[in-house]
């Protein structure tokens, strides 16, 4: 008894279009990594702030971890999206604050862009973009 070989080309044609397709897969959003961040950051949470980070910004992520530790501070209207490609980074923007109260006296706090670099196979911050100043 003689197998039809229609079979056996549609299984292998699958598999490689589920390989493909995998290999295709969505790499997740830097955008999310972001946000993800700037939530820690009100947080204060400095060990959240590393794991989001890239080796080189550990520890300014550290830094930052410790700027808003004695300030009662949350986001306000933050939305992040990819806007870009800078050298080697992804760029992220945002729009929105960072609200702070201490002592009394509130202040709002721009929220950047940030580079981005896949790094342990995840969305890593590696810095923040420089802004003009007037």
């Amino acid at each position: 008894m003689k197998i039809p070989h229609q079979p056996l080309k549609f299984l292998i044609f699958s598999l490689l279009l589920i390989v493909a397709l995998a290999a295709c897969a969505d790499e997740g959003d830097p955008a999310e990594t972001v946000n993800a961040y700037l939530q820690a950051r009100v947080e204060s949470n400095a060990d959240e702030l590393r794991s989001l980070s890239c080796a080189a910004w550990e520890s300014q992520a550290a830094l930052q971890a410790d700027s808003f530790r004695s300030m009662d501070a949350r986001l306000e209207g933050v939305s992040c999206e990819k806007n870009g490609e800078d050298s080697d980074y992804t760029l992220v923007s945002c729009e929105g604050k960072i609200v702070t109260t201490y002592n009394g006296e509130t202040r709002e706090w721009e929220i950047n862009t940030y580079h981005l670099i896949q790094e342990d196979d995840e969305w890593k911050i590696c810095g923040e973009a420089e802004t003009d100043t007037e």
